[in-house]
């Protein structure tokens, strides 16, 4: 089968979700699938580790466009139809809510990831071109393609109410962790990323975007409010202007400057040891479309505090403890007994060992390509 991905976000944006997400999947269809041709398409290469590390497979090829004036459409227009159809594409998936605008001109067919509909239902947090692009890509692709693919059922749920999606053509297919987040790290690497990012001893972590919705607020909040008020908080994540205007604000007023470490980027490759060196994960957003960065701490055998109603939880399983996303104080009592109670730690770092089990390379490998086989069948 040959089968052609979109890489933008997986070579240029590799550290965002999506972006982990699009190089997990390559990565883990062609360890698996080694019969496979894979054709990643991108409009250009700006990090040469990422795309040289996507190509190590025999496999794997890496597309960019023949004519410089055509990157900022190629993925979309008619120039990526002309590929797939070069390259005899039997499956084109848009791994990041897209598809090319004209995919249906082609013979190959289509599958789209949806990562989720923040923007739909917090459209408050995003810029007006933001949220209308995404929307709009977004609502193109779920109407041109053969399948569609939502990282977990609240988001097959969304695409049903709020965008009119035949949910018989939803697949829920959950992500992978990547295969980083397992490596056990010497004491020496770890001591490194502490001094480089100059983390703390101890520390609560919170890896978000800096948007209202994604409620750090309420772990600032319960920060104060904790018994132990030498406990530290590392916040991973772009500043934005809801950053600037509330969270900042809410620190410096409260007097937790000291105590709350704000880091807007991370190397990718430094991330497991990050949440590795953490006392406890904090998820606190009110929607996401998947709970990555949980899985990706009890990957790395750290505690994991996260909300309930939300993907977050459908990720966590039984494996974490759980907060309505406006209820502070049963946050900050989860957060004073998980930092004061070992035999918990212990408990809940055994229960993500089991539960990151439902989200392995060859899981995620499989679903995709018995999609795939559906499609051609």
């Amino acid at each position: 089968m040959n089968i052609g991905f979109d890489g933008s976000y997986a070579i240029l944006k590799n550290n965002t979700t999506e972006g982990n997400y699009s190089k997990t999947v390559v990565d883990s269809i062609a360890e698996c699938y080694p019969r496979h041709r894979i054709f990643v398409y991108t409009p250009s290469v700006n990090n040469r580790s990422t795309a040289t590390s996507l190509a190590v497979q025999p496999n794997v090829t890496i597309k960019q466009p023949r004519h410089s004036l055509s990157k900022t459409l190629w993925l979309h227009w008619k120039g990526m139809v002309k590929e797939l159809q070069r390259h005899h594409i039997d499956v084109y998936h848009g791994l990041c809510g897209r598809l090319p605008l004209r995919i249906g001109a082609c013979r190959s067919r289509s599958v789209v990831t949806i990562h989720g509909l923040s923007y739909v239902k917090y459209a408050q947090d995003y810029k007006w071109w933001s949220r209308t692009k995404q929307k709009f890509f977004a609502t193109r692709a779920c109407g041109d393609a053969d399948a569609i693919v939502a990282t977990s059922q609240i988001v097959k749920d969304d695409l049903t109410e709020l965008m009119g999606v035949d949910p018989g053509r939803v697949h829920v297919i959950y992500p992978a962790v990547d295969k980083r987040f397992f490596t056990r790290m010497v004491e020496a690497e770890l001591d490194a990323v502490s001094d480089k990012y100059k983390l703390p001893k101890h520390y609560i972590l919170v890896i978000s975007s800096m948007l209202e919705h994604k409620n750090v607020l309420a772990v600032l909040r319960a920060l104060k409010q904790m018994r132990n008020q030498d406990t530290q908080l590392v916040m991973v994540g772009s500043p934005t202007r809801y950053y600037a205007k509330v969270l900042r604000p809410y620190i410096d007023s409260n007097n937790l400057s000291q105590r709350v470490l704000h880091i807007s980027r991370v190397h990718a490759n430094d991330m497991a040891s990050i949440y590795r060196l953490a006392d406890v994960l904090v998820a606190p957003s009110r929607y996401e479309g998947f709970g990555l960065t949980v899985i990706e701490a009890q990957a790395c055998d750290v505690p994991v505090i996260t909300t309930t109603g939300t993907a977050q939880q459908e990720a966590a399983g039984d494996a974490a403890l759980f907060f309505e996303p406006d209820d502070v104080p049963a946050l900050v009592a989860h957060l004073d007994h998980v930092l004061d109670d070992e035999p918990l730690r212990e408990q809940l770092i055994e229960a993500g060992r089991r539960n990151i089990e439902r989200f392995t390379d060859q899981q995620l490998a499989n679903n995709l390509d018995t999609l795939y086989h559906q499609l051609l069948r």
